[in-house]
């Protein structure tokens, strides 16, 4: 007989410990999330929050949460349907309605704060102070720094990005809603890199050196401001979905596959009264900035179910007939059984 070498023994199955039932389905990093719910034990009961963004076919999810032995708690959430009572009804999943739901959810956070604070009697003004970046350029932001800057003595809201299992590659759509999150007013430590770069790739070496040199030298010839530098950053221009706009123009030319792709989008700019998409996406910034506040939907009336005077098993609701069986009562089997005897008798 063949000699057979045992590679996953008795002692190998004994041993064998089964990984955790979230890792199994691919549905929570436990290395990365360990690193962001742990907190240091001089600060005791001080929780420490996350920006968790999340992204399906439909949607873009926002939240502040921060972590219990119980579970996860949320202080925040922002949805990007929630989008459409601020005028944007097309493309909710996109990289300028990722950064629309960020600045919405961050917006909500600072109101919440500065309303429970009301309650306890103590002065906050987080939405007022923190509105550092009332209207978006494109460029790096450092809410701290910004803050010290300006003189405001009040620490800014602190958390950290939580990707989850999305890949950090640089403009990814993830990033677009934690560019909102900081503008709209919360510190999360970030770095310039993972934004959408011209052409798609950095700059560097000589050519970088090369390249600052000329905007200084533009900088001095326009008196200390470029506005072409401006208007053509990509991440600005991914922001207010410039590049939507500039294939919208390319297609339009196809009928039938512009009104294919863009029918809701003409709508959607023709509801707003505006000409292109970076009008649209800016009122809508403004609406969101003017009163992020959650809307409670009134609760729906419930309508009674009659049951019919001769079939109990027949109900009728808003005017129409179904039929719902149900179980028999006690009384009822009593009254069968011996309505059965009877007629057994009688045979």
């Amino acid at each position: 007989m063949v000699f057979v070498k045992v590679h996953k023994g008795n002692t190998y199955c004994k041993r064998y410990q089964v990984k955790f039932r979230r890792r199994r389905e691919g549905k929570t990093d436990y290395y990365q999330r360990k690193r962001l719910t742990l907190q240091r034990k001089n600060k005791y009961n001080t929780p420490k929050w996350r920006f968790v963004v999340r992204r399906t076919n439909q949607r873009i999810i926002c939240q502040i949460v921060w972590s219990t032995i119980a579970g996860d708690r949320v202080k925040s959430q922002a949805d990007s349907y929630e989008l459409r009572r601020f005028g944007l009804k097309a493309g909710l999943t996109n990289f300028p309605a990722a950064y629309a739901t960020g600045l919405l959810c961050s917006r909500r956070l600072l109101t919440t704060l500065d309303e429970e604070n009301k309650k306890r009697k103590v002065d906050s003004n987080y939405a007022k102070n923190f509105n550092l970046v009332p209207e978006t350029t494109g460029e790096y932001v450092n809410i701290q720094e910004l803050a010290e800057k300006k003189g405001i003595e009040q620490r800014p809201f602190t958390c950290f990005l939580d990707l989850g299992l999305t890949r950090a590659t640089s403009g990814n759509r993830v990033f677009a809603a934690l560019k909102g999150a900081v503008d709209g007013g919360i510190h999360i430590p970030h770095s310039d890199k993972i934004f959408p770069k011209v052409g798609g790739k950095e700059v560097k070496g000589k050519d970088a050196k090369a390249k600052d040199a000329k905007a200084k030298e533009k900088e001095t010839a326009t008196g200390g401001k470029d506005d072409k530098k401006v208007a053509g950053n990509p991440l600005r221009d991914r922001i207010f979905g410039v590049h939507i706009q500039s294939y919208m123009d390319k297609i339009r030319e196809d009928k039938e596959a512009y009104t294919k792709q863009f029918s809701q989008w003409d709508k959607n700019v023709a509801e707003a009264k505006v000409k292109t998409l970076e009008e649209l996406y800016k009122k809508v910034h403004a609406e969101i900035r003017k009163n992020p506040v959650r809307v409670t939907k009134p609760k729906k009336t419930k309508t009674k179910h009659q049951q019919d005077a001769k079939e109990k098993n027949v109900y009728t609701i808003n005017g129409k007939k179904y039929r719902r069986d149900r179980k028999i009562t006690l009384q009822e089997r009593r009254y069968y059984f011996v309505c059965f005897v009877l007629f057994l008798l009688k045979i």
